[in-house]
């Protein structure tokens, strides 16, 4: 069986290093590296089959937020290899979708090595997240906004605010939903403090990981899940339930508890930069 060779590009914006790297099985998977940290991974044959426990777990949530095969329409801030925006063209065919990715050279790699399938409907907007929202705003509102934007290891603080999640629950539906995807260590300061933030703009708010994740503040991918919409609650079990498993899931009468002693993130005043 032949491999096929890394394809490595340098983003001219970040200068970092990206790189899609097929499966060393075969088949029509790619994983995704940004400066040495796998971002993402992508079955180009098969956009149903996701491979990262965080990606299934928003997948999860999108099979919940209308009838089978309906068409959603979905905002993604950051495309990475662009895996989720496939899986809602192939269960969901015909949702309108937008993605904001501020690196055009990192488009054009994942486009180039592994092609988006015919007829998906994606606009494309290259800036950054926060400052691409308004002209993403043509197109709310919008049933699920997904959050998963990282420079390196770490998402930019400006896109983890208070006042960054304010500007997103107005582009929502009524029944509208925002995931937020966060990578983090031992005692998940990170996603307790996103959760903390998320709680002063959203009434409501759960948090899905692995059992270890939420139940012990393992490390790992926490996924946040915010609306204003009071169904959001009634999704619970059923997102707990579907996995990956050992499946954990922070309701609301849980979410204080594992804020703990987390501070909610705001920008900074501008007498504040010194």
């Amino acid at each position: 069986m032949r491999m096929i060779p890394p394809v490595h590009r340098r983003l001219r914006l970040s200068g970092l290093a990206a790189e899609l790297r097929a499966d060393d099985i075969g088949g029509s998977g790619f994983t995704l590296y940004i400066g040495g940290e796998q971002q993402s991974h992508v079955f180009t044959g098969d956009p149903r089959s996701l491979r990262f426990d965080y990606l299934r777990r928003i997948a999860n949530l999108a099979d919940l937020l209308a009838p089978a095969g309906a068409p959603l329409r979905v905002l993604h801030l950051g495309g990475g290899a662009l895996t989720l925006a496939r899986y809602i063209a192939a269960t969901r065919p015909g949702s309108p979708q937008t993605v904001i990715e501020f690196e055009a050279d990192l488009l054009d790699l994942v486009t180039e090595v592994a092609p988006l399938p015919e007829g998906i409907d994606l606009g494309v907007i290259i800036d950054d997240a926060r400052a691409g929202l308004d002209r993403a705003s043509e197109s709310a509102p919008f049933d699920l906004i997904v959050a998963d934007v990282y420079l390196g290891s770490a998402t930019p603080a400006h896109l983890a605010s208070v006042e960054f999640y304010r500007e997103l629950v107005a582009l929502l539906g009524d029944a509208g939903v925002l995931a937020v995807n966060v990578a983090d260590d031992r005692d998940l300061p990170v996603a307790r403090a996103a959760a903390a933030s998320l709680a002063e703009v959203f009434p409501l708010v759960l948090v899905a990981g692995a059992q270890a994740l939420t139940e012990d503040l393992d490390e790992g991918n926490a996924v946040l899940f915010a609306s204003r919409w009071a169904g959001l609650v009634s999704l619970a079990a059923a997102l707990q339930a579907a996995g990956p498993h050992p499946s954990g899931l922070v309701g609301t009468e849980r979410l204080t508890a594992f804020i703990g002693d987390a501070r909610a993130v705001h920008d900074i005043a501008p007498d504040a930069r010194g």
